[in-house]
This record gives C-alpha cells, sequence and structure tokens, in this order.
C-alpha cells in the first residue's frame, strides 16, 4: 500500500502510455465512439499525473489557498485519500464508459467532469491563488476540453443521445462531483493522518504564506 501510495501518479502515466501505444496499434479497427472513450480515459490519467507528480503541487493548493489549512501537509487532503478519490476516478468513473461506450449517459458524466475542471482550475482556483496556472490546467485545455467537444458532437451528429441520456448524464455527473470530491475529502480528512504531503508536493505553498 505504501508503494501504491507514493507511486499511483506514475503508474497512471504508464498506464496512459500503455493505452496510448494500444490505441495507435488498434487504431484501424476501433470505432470512432470507441476511440474518444479512451481518450478520454488517458486524460484523467495525464490530468492526475499533472497534479501530483508534474509539477505536482496540488494538494499545496487545495490545502492552503482553499482551506487556509494550519496543516496543508496532511489536512484536509492527505496523501491517502488524494488516492483512494482518484483512483476511483480514473478506474471507474472514466473506465466504466470505455467498457460500456453504449451507454451514452454514463460517459456523459465524466465528459462533464472534464468540462467543470476548467471552472475549478482555469477559473476559481486561479483567482483564489491569484496565478494564470495550477496543476491540472493544462490537461483540462490539451485534452478534457478538445476530447469533450468531440464527443458531444459525435453524439449529437449521429443521434446517439435521448432526453434522459442528458438528464441521468447530468444527475450522475453532479452526484459523482459530490460525493467524490466533496464529500470524499470531508470523509477522508484527518487533522493526525500520517499521510503528508512532501516539501515537493506542496509546491510555492511550503511557506503557508497565503
Amino acid at each position: 500500500m505504501n508503494l501504491l501510495r507514493k507511486y499511483w501518479p506514475d503508474l497512471g502515466i504508464l498506464v496512459g502510455v500503455i493505452t496510448g501505444i494500444g490505441i495507435g496499434i488498434n487504431l484501424q479497427n476501433m470505432s470512432e465512439l470507441n476511440l474518444i472513450l479512451w481518450l478520454s480515459f488517458v486524460a484523467i490519467l495525464v490530468h492526475q499525473f499533472e497534479e501530483y507528480r508534474w509539477p505536482g503541487y496540488f494538494g499545496g493548493l487545495f490545502n492552503v489557498v482553499i482551506f487556509k489549512s494550519e496543516h496543508p501537509e496532511r489536512y484536509p487532503l492527505n496523501t491517502q485519500s488524494a488516492m483512494v478519490i482518484n483512483l476511483i476516478i480514473a478506474y471507474v468513473f472514466y473506465l466504466l464508459p470505455v467498457l460500456f461506450p453504449n451507454v451514452i449517459w454514463l460517459a456523459l458524466a465524466p465528459i462533464f467532469m472534464g468540462f467543470f475542471q476548467f471552472i475549478w482550475h482555469g477559473i476559481f482556483a486561479n483567482l483564489k491563488a491569484k496565478t494564470v496556472y495550477n496543476p491540472g490546467l493544462f490537461a483540462v485545455l490539451v485534452f478534457h476540453f478538445p476530447i469533450g467537444g468531440w464527443y458531444i458532437h459525435y453524439i449529437v451528429t449521429h443521434h446517439l443521445a435521448g432526453a434522459v441520456d442528458w438528464v441521468i448524464g447530468s444527475v450522475y455527473f453532479i452526484t459523482a462531483v459530490y460525493l467524490l470530491i466533496i464529500k470524499g475529502n470531508m470523509w477522508l480528512k484527518n487533522m493526525n493522518s500520517p499521510y503528508s504531503f512532501s516539501k515537493k508536493q506542496l509546491g510555492p505553498y511550503s511557506t503557508k504564506s497565503l
């Protein structure tokens, strides 16, 4: 568990690279819908690597800038909660649509989450931190936005999404954000957690200057 806790972002980017190679090898045999969903899965792996490995100081941003924590190395977000939440998001929330590509609402939720990440990283976090960049924004702009737009265009032009898909997909997205991101961080927070972020993972916020 200690190894997974320490290296899960690296494992994720390795899975992303292997997935990318697999996509390239099987491209001629893949449907466009499957291609988009596999790329969406790769996008979240890149996103998580950017947040927690390189540049990797999302933990500092979250704890210091958003929560003004007195113990930003471990509260409210810590390395254990970050691992649990992000593994569920990547390997359940984002991977299920790949396995069931014809269930449109199942894919709409992570696509919506990708768009929502722009509000969080591109607007909210940057305004709070008085910055123009924070870990995760690159993946949002380069991966989530174009892939999500491609998916929406595809299902609309091919008439794959009915009203029920849009409604259920929206409800599923909101529920996932609430349970995985909002409540998940609250359930797993621990002022005395032994699972602390390093100074590198706190980045420019290691001095608690904000």
